[in-house]
């Protein structure tokens, strides 16, 4: 090989090793939002993925039950998850990125129980709902650590939903968009029509912005945080985030979308 071939191959092997940059990150099932049955695995993995290729970095996603991912990325095992509202109590462990998106969580329950609430003492002698895993608000897991409320955490979502038809339960809080998704594609028509919410948010202003989380355990994600949110930038600026919210209301992101 000659001298001019070797500086050829040198820099074309450069810019393919920089090419390969890539970041492991935690991800789950919360629909429309993440799941790894969507296309590009939700809205919101999507957002995600494309912000950091702007920055040239590829990511690798690992689906894990949400706890665990968080557990995982907290010790360093994978470099972040996303993504999850503020708080206080993990601070210290995580770097947070700019708002990913925003959302609130409502209380659902079935039109056929007159479910009004002001205050969380509102709630005292419901069943309420909850899935496990999820952080809620503060108010929350107060009341889930107090015998003055009857709080029961079960394995997703759907079964949440599940239980309501049942009677089982009163109320039970998830994000709203997330709430309709599953009704619209988990259940007949006429059982999601017997659900409704109460539009009150349990989710304190200060949480309604879902972050990436990326472990202070692991010097380089400083690093990575910075060019996320460089990259998240620059796609909001292209109007490609708009468009992939555009997309997520018209249903592009289902699996039997005909459109990519």
């Amino acid at each position: 090989m000659n001298k001019i071939a070797l500086i050829i191959f040198t820099i074309l092997f450069s810019a393919s090793a920089m090419s390969e940059v890539s970041i492991d990150l935690a991800n789950g099932e919360w629909p429309p939002y993440h799941s790894k049955k969507l296309k590009h695995y939700g809205v919101v993995s999507h957002i995600v993925k494309e912000a950091f290729a702007l920055e040239g970095i590829k990511v690798n996603y690992h689906f894990l039950p949400w706890k665990r991912g968080m557990k995982m990325a907290e010790h360093g095992k994978l470099n972040g998850t996303a993504v999850w509202r503020y708080q206080s109590d993990i601070q210290e462990k995580f770097y947070y990125s700019d708002p990913v998106i925003t959302s609130e969580t409502v209380f659902f329950h079935l039109k056929s129980f007159p479910f009004l609430w002001n205050e969380f003492t509102d709630l005292k002698g419901l069943h309420i709902g909850g899935t496990i895993g999820y952080t809620y608000n503060e108010e929350y897991r107060k009341a889930e650590a107090s015998s003055d409320y009857n709080i029961h955490r079960i394995a997703n979502d759907g079964l949440n939903f599940t239980m309501l038809l049942r009677n089982r339960i009163d109320i039970f809080p998830i994000t709203k968009e997330v709430g309709y998704f599953l009704l619209q594609t988990q259940y007949e028509e006429s059982q999601a029509n017997l659900i409704t919410y109460h539009p009150k948010s349990i989710t304190p202003m200060s949480e309604k912005s879902l972050h990436l989380l990326l472990s202070k355990n692991d010097k380089q994600n400083e690093q990575f945080m910075a060019s996320f949110n460089k990259g998240l930038k620059k796609l909001k600026a292209s109007g490609l985030y708009e468009q992939f919210l555009r997309d997520l209301e018209s249903g592009k992101y289902l699996p039997n979308s005909k459109v990519d």
